[in-house]
């Protein structure tokens, strides 16, 4: 593998990161997707482990001495969403764009994957091996179960994850680090409202289902503004309320939906279980009744301290401790909180704002990200995963000598 200079490797990730924006796919379906970040990895001599999944791919980079094992991890789909950007490499995939970054994301590590093999080449004293993480599926919420149930990670032993999220409403190469929660619990919810249809000028002889949802979507804002404590987090948002045919007609029935969001399980079970009794209390009071459907689709994203202190140290030896900041929170979900569930993890921001305050947020139509970024974010992860090897690495040694 020729080694690239800092110049060389910047245009070549805006290159590939420019050719899967044009080329978006979404979840399960990142066939293409994948192809160009095998085929790219392997012109560069990166041994690809792939097949394990119908889409994404693994790449690993093993060092001259055996040792532990740390991933990388990028989410590679995009979004059902019209591109507006007008940008010259803009979506060519009609009502599909990458209106979230996961191109950017998938540029930075195929960035890590190639240091990490010039450095391997090199390194007498790199220890261990790293794997990166090209995972399907995120905006599914289904991606992270499917990389554990490949067996790959398992399989090399993989001591911790570490993965990051560009944040375009933090200043452009800032890096924004956090222990604990960062990013929340997703639950969703469907309440069918059962009442008794009739005419709108007879409305005595019937049980309205969209009073009664109207009832229920002001009493469930009350669970967090007077259920939560004001230093906790939690949101319930009714983002759809379905119900009628015709203006001078009472239905039968009323469909809410929504979702619900929190950094604390303990404030996320209290509004699974108040959702329900709340529910059911106003439809009875009114006549009816309700199904309720309630689906936990993902945990709060937690980075362990460990991990975390490894990636400040990592951002701030790359970066400068003036650009490393505490990471705000958000109430947005991500399934790299599954492996925080498994194993150690951390995740963190990257600031890719104009700082003018113009940059559009996650998933608008005319989303975009600070390429100039790109090989910042790389030596960040990949500078995270040394750090990660050599405790683990010390660690095995220290096993080794007291047994």
């Amino acid at each position: 593998m020729t080694e690239l200079s800092d110049v060389d490797l910047q245009r070549e990730l805006v290159a590939v990161r420019r050719a899967l924006h044009r080329h978006p796919e979404t979840g399960l379906e990142e066939y293409a997707t994948t192809q160009t970040i095998e085929n790219f990895l392997k012109e560069h001599g990166i041994e690809i482990i792939s097949g394990r999944m119908s889409t994404g791919t693994f790449a690993y980079v093993k060092g001259k001495r055996p040792g532990p094992c740390v991933a990388i991890r990028a989410d590679i789909d995009a979004l059902p969403i019209l591109e507006a950007t007008g940008l010259p490499y803009a979506s060519e995939i009609e009502g599909k764009m990458h209106a979230c970054g996961h191109d950017f994301h998938t540029a930075a590590v195929i960035g890590s994957a190639l240091l990490a093999k010039e450095r391997a080449e090199s390194d007498e004293s790199f220890a261990g091996s790293l794997l990166f993480v090209f995972q399907p599926a995120e905006e599914l919420g289904l991606g992270a179960k499917l990389v554990l149930d490949s067996g790959v990670l398992k399989e090399h032993q993989v001591k911790c994850m570490i993965g990051e999220h560009n944040n375009p409403l933090l200043e452009s190469g800032k890096i924004g680090v956090r222990v604990g929660p960062l990013m929340g619990s997703v639950d969703e919810f469907t309440l069918t409202i059962h009442g008794v249809g009739g005419h709108a000028a007879i409305p005595n002889l019937t049980v309205d289902p969209i009073v009664i949802g109207a009832h229920l979507v002001t009493a469930l804002q009350t669970l967090v503004s007077r259920g939560v404590s004001p230093l906790a987090s939690g949101v319930v948002t009714v983002g759809k309320f379905q119900a009628g045919t015709a203006r001078n007609v009472i239905p039968d029935f009323a469909v809410l939906e929504g979702t619900v969001r929190s950094l604390d399980e303990n404030v996320r079970r209290f509004l699974e279980e108040r959702i329900w009794q709340v529910s059911e209390t106003i439809c009875q009071a009114f006549g009816g009744s309700v199904d309720i459907e309630f689906e936990r689709q993902l945990p709060v994203t937690t980075n362990h301290s460990e991990v975390a202190e490894w990636v400040r140290l990592a951002a701030i030896q790359v970066v400068g401790e003036e650009n490393v900041v505490e990471a705000e929170q958000t109430l947005g979900g991500e399934d790299f909180s599954i492996y925080s569930q498994v194993m150690p993890a951390c995740f963190f921001w990257v600031g890719t704002g104009k700082g003018d305050g113009s940059s559009r947020g996650w998933h608008h139509p005319q989303f975009d990200v600070d390429e100039n970024c790109l090989l910042m974010t790389s030596r960040v992860l990949l500078q995270s995963g040394y750090l990660a090897l050599e405790y683990y690495a010390q660690q095995e040694m220290t096993v080794n000598i007291g047994s």
